[in-house]
């Protein structure tokens, strides 16, 4: 039968007595039969026994003396701190200006990258940074910057209305069709500038991303007329180092229609699409619209010619970035252990590198892209990208307090 709480009280008061009194080993006997009679927690048992009635035997008058811990001094030796407030800033630094990537992928740009940030004019970092950013680990990297990644996230309008007219003359591919598929297997989709107001005419980004390497190009249209979507297809077409031979786009009319399907029937590209409402099937590219495109312009509303062309000069320098020097990560496999799913990703690869790795892909365009590779400087593109956003910030038409505050950080 369960003690009451009157007769714990009184148990308390007839043994704390006989416990403080005692010895090591006795007490541990005490708070044994003690803890078996009251059912406390051991801990909670020698804590109550120590301290009850303490106040208890004072002259009247006098008040017990309650003693405060004082923090204790920390003694010298251990290892020195080896990521200080000095890496941290120099860290943040090259993390805002390649993109706010994790530390997974921002960790090979660093090390590969070391060269031009020692010569870096702004940076100015000293031989312990740049001993610190050597070896830096992804974990670290996302450590140290926490703090800053304290940012509020926004959500754009959905612009995808399916088009029913062809959809028996286009074939359904779903997400497990494209497991094993060589480069040149694209998705397609397209992403509205609207700062949240869906009226009138503003401009849209075409994204198209291959599967394979993750190569990711994207032109800026004024708005989503068939004349504007096919010169800009084409457009990525002939930027794409390697031959595009598959188009997948969602359900949306913009790519669901005659001349879509007329311009990949003269170019000998295959054209299928997804399912309505089933955006796991164009994963690739899905994933690609905050990356490359959110996280880079904002959500603000674009709607001028020379927002146009900002716009489509910031895909042009920042692409090269993207594609050339910031690394991505594959998933090899997903495993459900219990209830949690254990993921495995691919190593950090550029897609520039997946292009060069991948045994389909001709000589010459791997030559070509290693001319291209060498001659470029991370930093500088990096710089030249910020330039570009702020220069198109200022030709948004509207902002809101939240996208004020992203130009802010920019």
């Amino acid at each position: 039968m369960e003690m009451s709480m009157r007769s714990r009280k009184e148990l308390t008061e007839a043994t704390a007595g006989r416990y403080r009194s005692s010895s090591r080993t006795k007490k541990g006997q005490i708070l044994g039969e003690f803890c078996e009679s009251t059912h406390y927690n051991r801990a909670y048992a020698a804590m109550l026994l120590r301290a009850f009635r303490r106040h208890q035997g004072l002259p009247q008058g006098i008040e017990p003396v309650r003693l405060h811990p004082t923090k204790r001094r920390r003694r010298g030796g251990g290892r020195p701190r080896l990521y200080d407030e000095q890496v941290r800033r120099v860290l943040e630094n090259i993390w805002q200006r390649f993109g706010c990537i994790c530390g997974k992928r921002l960790a090979p740009v660093i090390r590969r990258s070391l060269t031009a940030i020692r010569r870096d004019r702004f940076l100015h970092p000293s031989a312990k940074v740049c001993c610190a950013l050597t070896g830096i680990s992804p974990a670290t990297i996302d450590r140290l910057l926490r703090p800053t990644r304290e940012k509020m996230r926004v959500k754009g309008l959905c612009h995808t209305h399916p088009s029913t007219a062809l959809m028996q003359l286009i074939p359904v591919r779903t997400f497990g069709e494209f497991s094993q598929v060589a480069p040149g297997h694209c998705q397609l989709d397209c992403v509205g500038h609207d700062g949240g107001i869906a009226s009138g005419e503003y401009a849209f980004s075409v994204v198209i991303s291959d599967v394979c390497t993750a190569w990711t190009e994207r032109r800026a249209v004024q708005n989503r007329a068939a004349r504007w979507i096919q010169p800009a297809l084409e457009d990525i077409r002939l930027a794409v180092p390697f031959a595009v031979q598959h188009l997948h786009p969602d359900s949306g009319a913009e790519f669901i229609n005659k001349n879509i399907l007329r311009y990949c029937t003269d170019h000998q590209i295959t054209l299928t699409r997804s399912r309505p409402g089933k955006k796991n099937d164009n994963c690739w590219v899905e994933q690609k619209n905050f990356d490359t495109v959110r996280k880079l312009v904002g959500y603000a509303r674009y709607s001028s010619p020379q927002a146009l062309e900002a716009l489509n000069e910031l895909y042009r320098v920042q692409g090269v970035l993207q594609n050339y020097i910031l690394p991505s990560q594959k998933l090899l496999q997903k495993t459900r252990v219990g209830s949690r799913v254990r993921k495995l990703y691919q190593k950090p690869l550029t897609p520039a590198e997946r292009v060069l790795l991948h045994p389909q892909v001709p000589l010459k365009v791997k030559a070509r892209i290693r001319r291209v590779r060498a001659a470029l400087d991370p930093l500088a593109l990096a710089d030249q990208v910020i330039a570009l956003q702020k220069r198109l910030l200022k030709l948004a038409d509207n902002l809101s307090p939240v996208q004020l505050k992203e130009a802010a950080v920019l």
